[in-house]
Order: C-alpha cells, then sequence, then structure tokens
C-alpha cells in the first residue's frame, strides 16, 4: 500500500492528507480543499495509485455541487463498462443533476452503478458522497443518507492501469476524495459525513404517475421473462430477468420477489442470483423443489431448490460461452443460491444448436421422471428426460410452429379430470395439446393462439402450486412510460386450464381468485336497456378496476377506458381493443374472434394504470396488452351503437397492492 504523509502532487496546493481515524487505512487520500478552480486544475495521479482490489470497496468524495454541462468527474481511473475500475461523477441532462458512482466487476462484464437525483435546494451546498460495497450489495449515501443501493456481488476489476483522475470537467469546490479496500461501518461512514447516524432515505416507489398498482414491477430497472416460480412453505417465488444499468445485456441476474397471496409481492435482496463467472449471464429458466432430495443437494434440514438457469453471453466479444443450462441450488428456502460444481448440466457442445435456451423443468407423475424443455433454434425444441434432476438424457424433439422461446411443457386434467393431456406453448402463447409417452410429445390439435394481445410474452407456471391450481405468469413487454424508474411490468397471474370445446380441448385462462383481496368497493347495474346516447359508466372516476359487463350477443358496443376503446361488433362476433391516440396515431391491442356459446357477450377487464386485460368466452379468449392514459383521463363510458340488452355489469374498484 502507497501511503502519503505531506507530497505536492502534480499541482501547487494539492497535498495527498495523512492517515487520520477513519483514514487510517484508506489506500488514497487526497485534500483539494486549496484548489480554487479544480476543473482547470485536473489532478493527475499514477496508475498504480488507487488500485481497488478484493470483494469489499468504499468510495469517498467532499464537494460543493454546482451545475454540470454534460458529466463532472469527481474521482475515477475511468474507462467504458468492461473496463472501468470506478468512476464519481456528477451528471446533468436536462433539468436534472445528478451524482452517478459505478465501479467494475469482470464476473459480471459491466460494472455496479448507483445513483442518487439532487433537488434545485442542493445546488451551491457542500455534499459527502459514500459509496460502500460489501460483496453482497451495492450502498449509495448522501449526506448521511440512503439513496441508492443494488445487489451486487463479484470481486472489483484490478487490473485496469489507468491513471487516477480528480476534478475532470467539474467546475464546483471539491474538498476531500478518499478510496479504501473495505467496506466502512455505519459509524465511519456517518462520521466522514458529519452526522450522528445513518438514516434510511431511498425513494419512495411505487407510487410514481405510471406505475402499476396491482402488476409486479421491480423497484426499478429493466425486466423481462418471469423464470423460476417456485412454491415453497408457504411463500411464492417470482424470479425474473433483471439487468442493472451500464451492464450488457447477455450478463442479466435473476430478481427475487416473494409472496402468501399472488398480489401482494415484495421485492428481496435474499435469494438474487447474478451471473456465474466461468458460464456468463443468468438468462431464462425454472426452478423446482426437489422434495426426496434425488439430487443429493441436500445439507440440512430445507428441501433443496433447484433453479435451471441458461448461462449465456456474447462470444465474439468476448463475454462468456454460448448457452449452457446451468443449476444453481438454495439450501435455505430460497434465500441464497450457489452454482452447482458439476456445472453446465446440459452443454451447448452436445447440442446442435449453440442458442439453446430456456429450460422448464416439470415432474412426470405417470413416467416417474423429471422432465426438461428447451428451446433449440428457429420453431424447434427438445425434451429431456432425469431421474435425478442432475443428468439429462435428450429423448426427443418437436416443432411448434410459429413461435419459439421460453417454452411451456406440463400435463394437465381436461375438465377437471385427469387424462393423461399435455401441453406445449412457446413464448408468444401459441400452443398445442397432446399426449407425451415419457419420450415423445404427439399433439392432437394444430396450434392455438393462447392470447390476442400485444404484450405477453415468455409465459411460465407455478408447476407445484399448493392447492394444484396451474398459476400461469408472463411479461408485457412495452414502452418504458416517462417519470419512472422501473422499465416492464408482469402481466397479472392466471389460472390455467383445459377444457371441452366443440372446437376439441382448449386453454382457457382467468384471474386467480386472491385478486379479490384487492377488492375496495363494488358498483352493480342490473338488467336493462341501454339506449343511445345514455352512458351508465360516467360515474366511474378511478384507474383500478375488475370490471364485468355482460350482454345479448347481438348488441354492438364500444366500451371507452380513459381513451382506450373495446368494440364489441355483433355482426362478425369479435372484439377490437384499441389504445388512445399516441403521436397522432391510434394503435391497436388486439382483436380477436368470440365463440358466444349461449347467446351471451361476458366481458371480464383488469384495468391497472398502464395495461388492459380482457377475458371473453370465460377465459378460452384473452387480449393482454399495455397502454398509455393521458394521467388526468379517468373518463369510462359504455355506447350503444343503437342500444344494448344489459344482462349485468359488476365493477370492482381495486386498492393498490403496493399499499
Amino acid at each position: 500500500m502507497r501511503r502519503y504523509a505531506l507530497i505536492v502532487v502534480t499541482l501547487a496546493g494539492i497535498i495527498l492528507a495523512g492517515c487520520r481515524n477513519p483514514y487510517r487505512d484508506a489506500i488514497l487520500d487526497v485534500d483539494v480543499s486549496n484548489v480554487n478552480d479544480i476543473s482547470k486544475e485536473v489532478v493527475q495521479l499514477p496508475p498504480d495509485d488507487g488500485v481497488l482490489s478484493g470483494g469489499e470497496a468504499t468510495i469517498y468524495a467532499r464537494f460543493k455541487l454546482v451545475e454540470v454541462s454534460g458529466n463532472g468527474y469527481l474521482l475515477a481511473k475511468d474507462g467504458n463498462f468492461r473496463s472501468r475500475a470506478y468512476r464519481m461523477m456528477v451528471a446533468s441532462s436536462g433539468d436534472s443533476c445528478w451524482v452517478n458512482v459505478s465501479v467494475g466487476s469482470d464476473e459480471i462484464a459491466g460494472v455496479h452503478e448507483l445513483n442518487h437525483f439532487f433537488s434545485k435546494n442542493d445546488i451551491g451546498k457542500m455534499q459527502d458522497v459514500v459509496f460502500r460495497f460489501d460483496g453482497k450489495v451495492s450502498q449509495l449515501y448522501v449526506n448521511g443518507i440512503l439513496r441508492d443501493d443494488e445487489v451486487t456481488v463479484g470481486t472489483l476489476r484490478d487490473w485496469n492501469h489507468r491513471p487516477v483522475v480528480i476534478g475532470r470537467d467539474y467546475p464546483g469546490k471539491i474538498d476531500r476524495v478518499a478510496l479504501w479496500n473495505r467496506a466502512l461501518t455505519d459509524d465511519e461512514i456517518a462520521r466522514i459525513s458529519g452526522v450522528a447516524r445513518l438514516k434510511e432515505g431511498l425513494p419512495d416507489y411505487y407510487h410514481e404517475t405510471y406505475r402499476p398498482q396491482y402488476h409486479f414491477t421491480a423497484k426499478k430497472n429493466w425486466i423481462n421473462d418471469p423464470n423460476g416460480l417456485v412454491w415453497y412453505d408457504g411463500v411464492y417465488h417470482m424470479f425474473f430477468q433483471y439487468n442493472p444499468p451500464d451492464r450488457p445485456g447477455s450478463y442479466k441476474d435473476w430478481g427475487h420477489a416473494v409472496s402468501t397471496d399472488l398480489v401482494h409481492w415484495t421485492q428481496t435482496k435474499e435469494g438474487h442470483i447474478t451471473p456465474h463467472r466461468v458460464w456468463a449471464g443468468c438468462w431464462s429458466g425454472s426452478a423446482v423443489v426437489d422434495e426426496n432430495n434425488v439430487s443429493g443437494l441436500q445439507t440440512g434440514d430445507e428441501k433443496p431448490i433447484l433453479a435451471y438457469i441458461t448461462t449465456g453471453g456474447w462470444p465474439d466479444e468476448g463475454l462468456g460461452p454460448m448457452c449452457n443450462q446451468c443449476v444453481a441450488f438454495s439450501n435455505d428456502g430460497g434465500k441464497s443460491f450457489r452454482y452447482y460444481d458439476g456445472n453446465p448440466v446440459i452443454c451447448t457442445r452436445s447440442i446442435e444448436s449453440p442458442w439453446n435456451r430456456d429450460p422448464k423443468v416439470v415432474w412426470d407423475e405417470e413416467h416417474q421422471l423429471w422432465v426438461l424443455s428447451l428451446y433449440l433454434t428457429g420453431y424447434q425444441f427438445a425434451i429431456y428426460t432425469s431421474r435425478n434432476l442432475l443428468d439429462w438424457e435428450e429423448a426427443s424433439t418437436l416443432t411448434l410452429a410459429g413461435d419459439r422461446e421460453c417454452p411451456g411443457f406440463m400435463p394437465l386434467p381436461v375438465d377437471g379430470v385427469q387424462t393423461g393431456k399435455w401441453l406445449f406453448y412457446g413464448a408468444a402463447g401459441v400452443y398445442q395439446i397432446g399426449t407425451f409417452d415419457g419420450k415423445t410429445f404427439k399433439p392432437e390439435t394444430e396450434p392455438v393462439a393462447m392470447d390476442h394481445g400485444n404484450n405477453l410474452y415468455a409465459a411460465q407456471t407455478w408447476n407445484n402450486s399448493p392447492d394444484g391450481r396451474c398459476i400461469h405468469l408472463g411479461w408485457m413487454r412495452g414502452p418504458k412510460y416517462p417519470g419512472v424508474p422501473f422499465d416492464q411490468q408482469m402481466n397479472f397471474p392466471t389460472v390455467l386450464e383445459l377444457r371441452t370445446t366443440p372446437n376439441g380441448i382448449r386453454v382457457f385462462r382467468n384471474p386467480v381468485e386472491e385478486i379479490k383481496l384487492l377488492y375496495a368497493g363494488q358498483t352493480t347495474i342490473e338488467e336493462q336497456t341501454v339506449a343511445s346516447g345514455s352512458n351508465l359508466l360516467e360515474s366511474l372516476d378511478g384507474d383500478l378496476y375488475d370490471m364485468t359487463i355482460a350482454t345479448d350477443a347481438a348488441d354492438s358496443f364500444d366500451l371507452e377506458i380513459r381513451g382506450a376503446k373495446i368494440h364489441y361488433d355483433a355482426a362478425a362476433r369479435a372484439i377490437y381493443s384499441e389504445g388512445p391516440v399516441v403521436g397522432g396515431k391510434v394503435e391497436s391491442l388486439g382483436s380477436a374472434p368470440l365463440r358466444l356459446a349461449d347467446g351471451t357477450l361476458t366481458l371480464r377487464i383488469l384495468v391497472d394504470r398502464t395495461s388492459l386485460e380482457i377475458f371473453a368466452d370465460d377465459g378460452e379468449t384473452v387480449i393482454t396488452s399495455n397502454f398509455m392514459p393521458e394521467p388526468d383521463n379517468h373518463a369510462y363510458a359504455l355506447i350503444p351503437v343503437t342500444q344494448i340488452h344489459l344482462l349485468r355489469a359488476e365493477i370492482n374498484t381495486l386498492k393498490s397492492s403496493w399499499e
């Protein structure tokens, strides 16, 4: 470790401070308080100085906040996301000004990055900013208040030999910067921040204008496919593709949320799975509970939870190998995971397609086998079987015309009776129903669409629900909404069933009954004839509803919801959904023909701040789509083309699941 007492460096008046508690073991401690305009007198130290290494770090800067144009660097050993050692800077865009701290790690092929946005009142005031990484979580403290955090593991990038730069392009005053190769204690951070004790001050997530209020979203950052849906000891676990900022897309994590009722979800740092140093990023996959310990991985009283993860990268860019199927397992009920030493359990070298991915594992009771379905390439999928969840043998391949990725493959009863039927579907929800003999799936239906909207993708099911229901959850891929820290959402969980229809066996999906836990009030409209020009829904002014409207199938009408519209065409026996006008265009949200078996049209519609989920034909026909209403538009209308014979309307107002 290089130590300094009183040494003039590069510029007059810039002194490396001596060691005082808690600076006694700082690897770099620079006093620049005598420099009037550091942006004109940038401090540059030799590359051998300020080298962070190991699994912990703390970065500190005390400075006067001023508005910058672009980025102003407080302290950096900089580079791009693949070569940066660390960087603390003040950034701006438009009217926003924030501090950004990032630390490089080769294990994730990117950086750990945290941010805090300042208010106008902060301009001109001294700020004490501390970034702490303890090997599990990164935290950003501003003036002793926790402002951002993130699950981040992996050793620090210590091979970067760029010089240490202090003050580049920052026009404000910097008093002091320091680095430690350890995580400072709470008391130490409080001391250097000049406060008696640290405080919690994370953003007030879940109340943003466009935040869905009963559909799952992460607190912040990008999410996509649900992964590893498993129930264990009274808790539903939802893992999901999670992409922190300044990471290549191939180095995603598995985020983690838990619920006891499928409605109220808590995102947790425990059980969050991060990329493997050797096998690269955590792509999509599934999880199972090994009740009988056939894997031999159990070490205590808890049953092992095995997560099957496609670990993948971009070899042409030096980011890990192509796709392999690896196992991470938990022996503490999903609170922590570690990678299996025998990975990969299915290796790319044994498969013709290098892009094989998205393993979905289920139990086949009839043949006493574990079954793994895997995407290969094009419309091709493979089926593997195993007795011990670790040694997998390819059984067969199949083609699902019109769909690819994220297979779902499972046995299901028909009309509530076990009949040996299996359902196979792809990421877009195209499905076939047939039989499985322990090796080969034989479809008995043509490919059928499970959803007719724009936004449902990569759905998975909990295959061990405690009450036997097949609970289905998908990613509602769609646009990024303004003024929110998160990106993307899940649909509301549905129960998936197989039922016999005149067209053969079909999939039916309806919202889980636990949605009733959110009911806050009900409006009921009894049977009546509604004439043109009247509006039975004009009293509605909320943005969260579970509404059911039943009419005579002979009557066409429009149902308007916050600028979106659902049109029922009686002659065509079809529904059409379209969103509000955005950018001068009306976006189609999906359409579908209806069966209308009893001459009645019944629509059930889940309305959230940015989504419409429409269920018709008792769940045989579903349209799942995102939309973006104007925040102040809370208008609803039921408009007959001529007149409507309304049989019944039941409109349930919902409360937020985040409260």
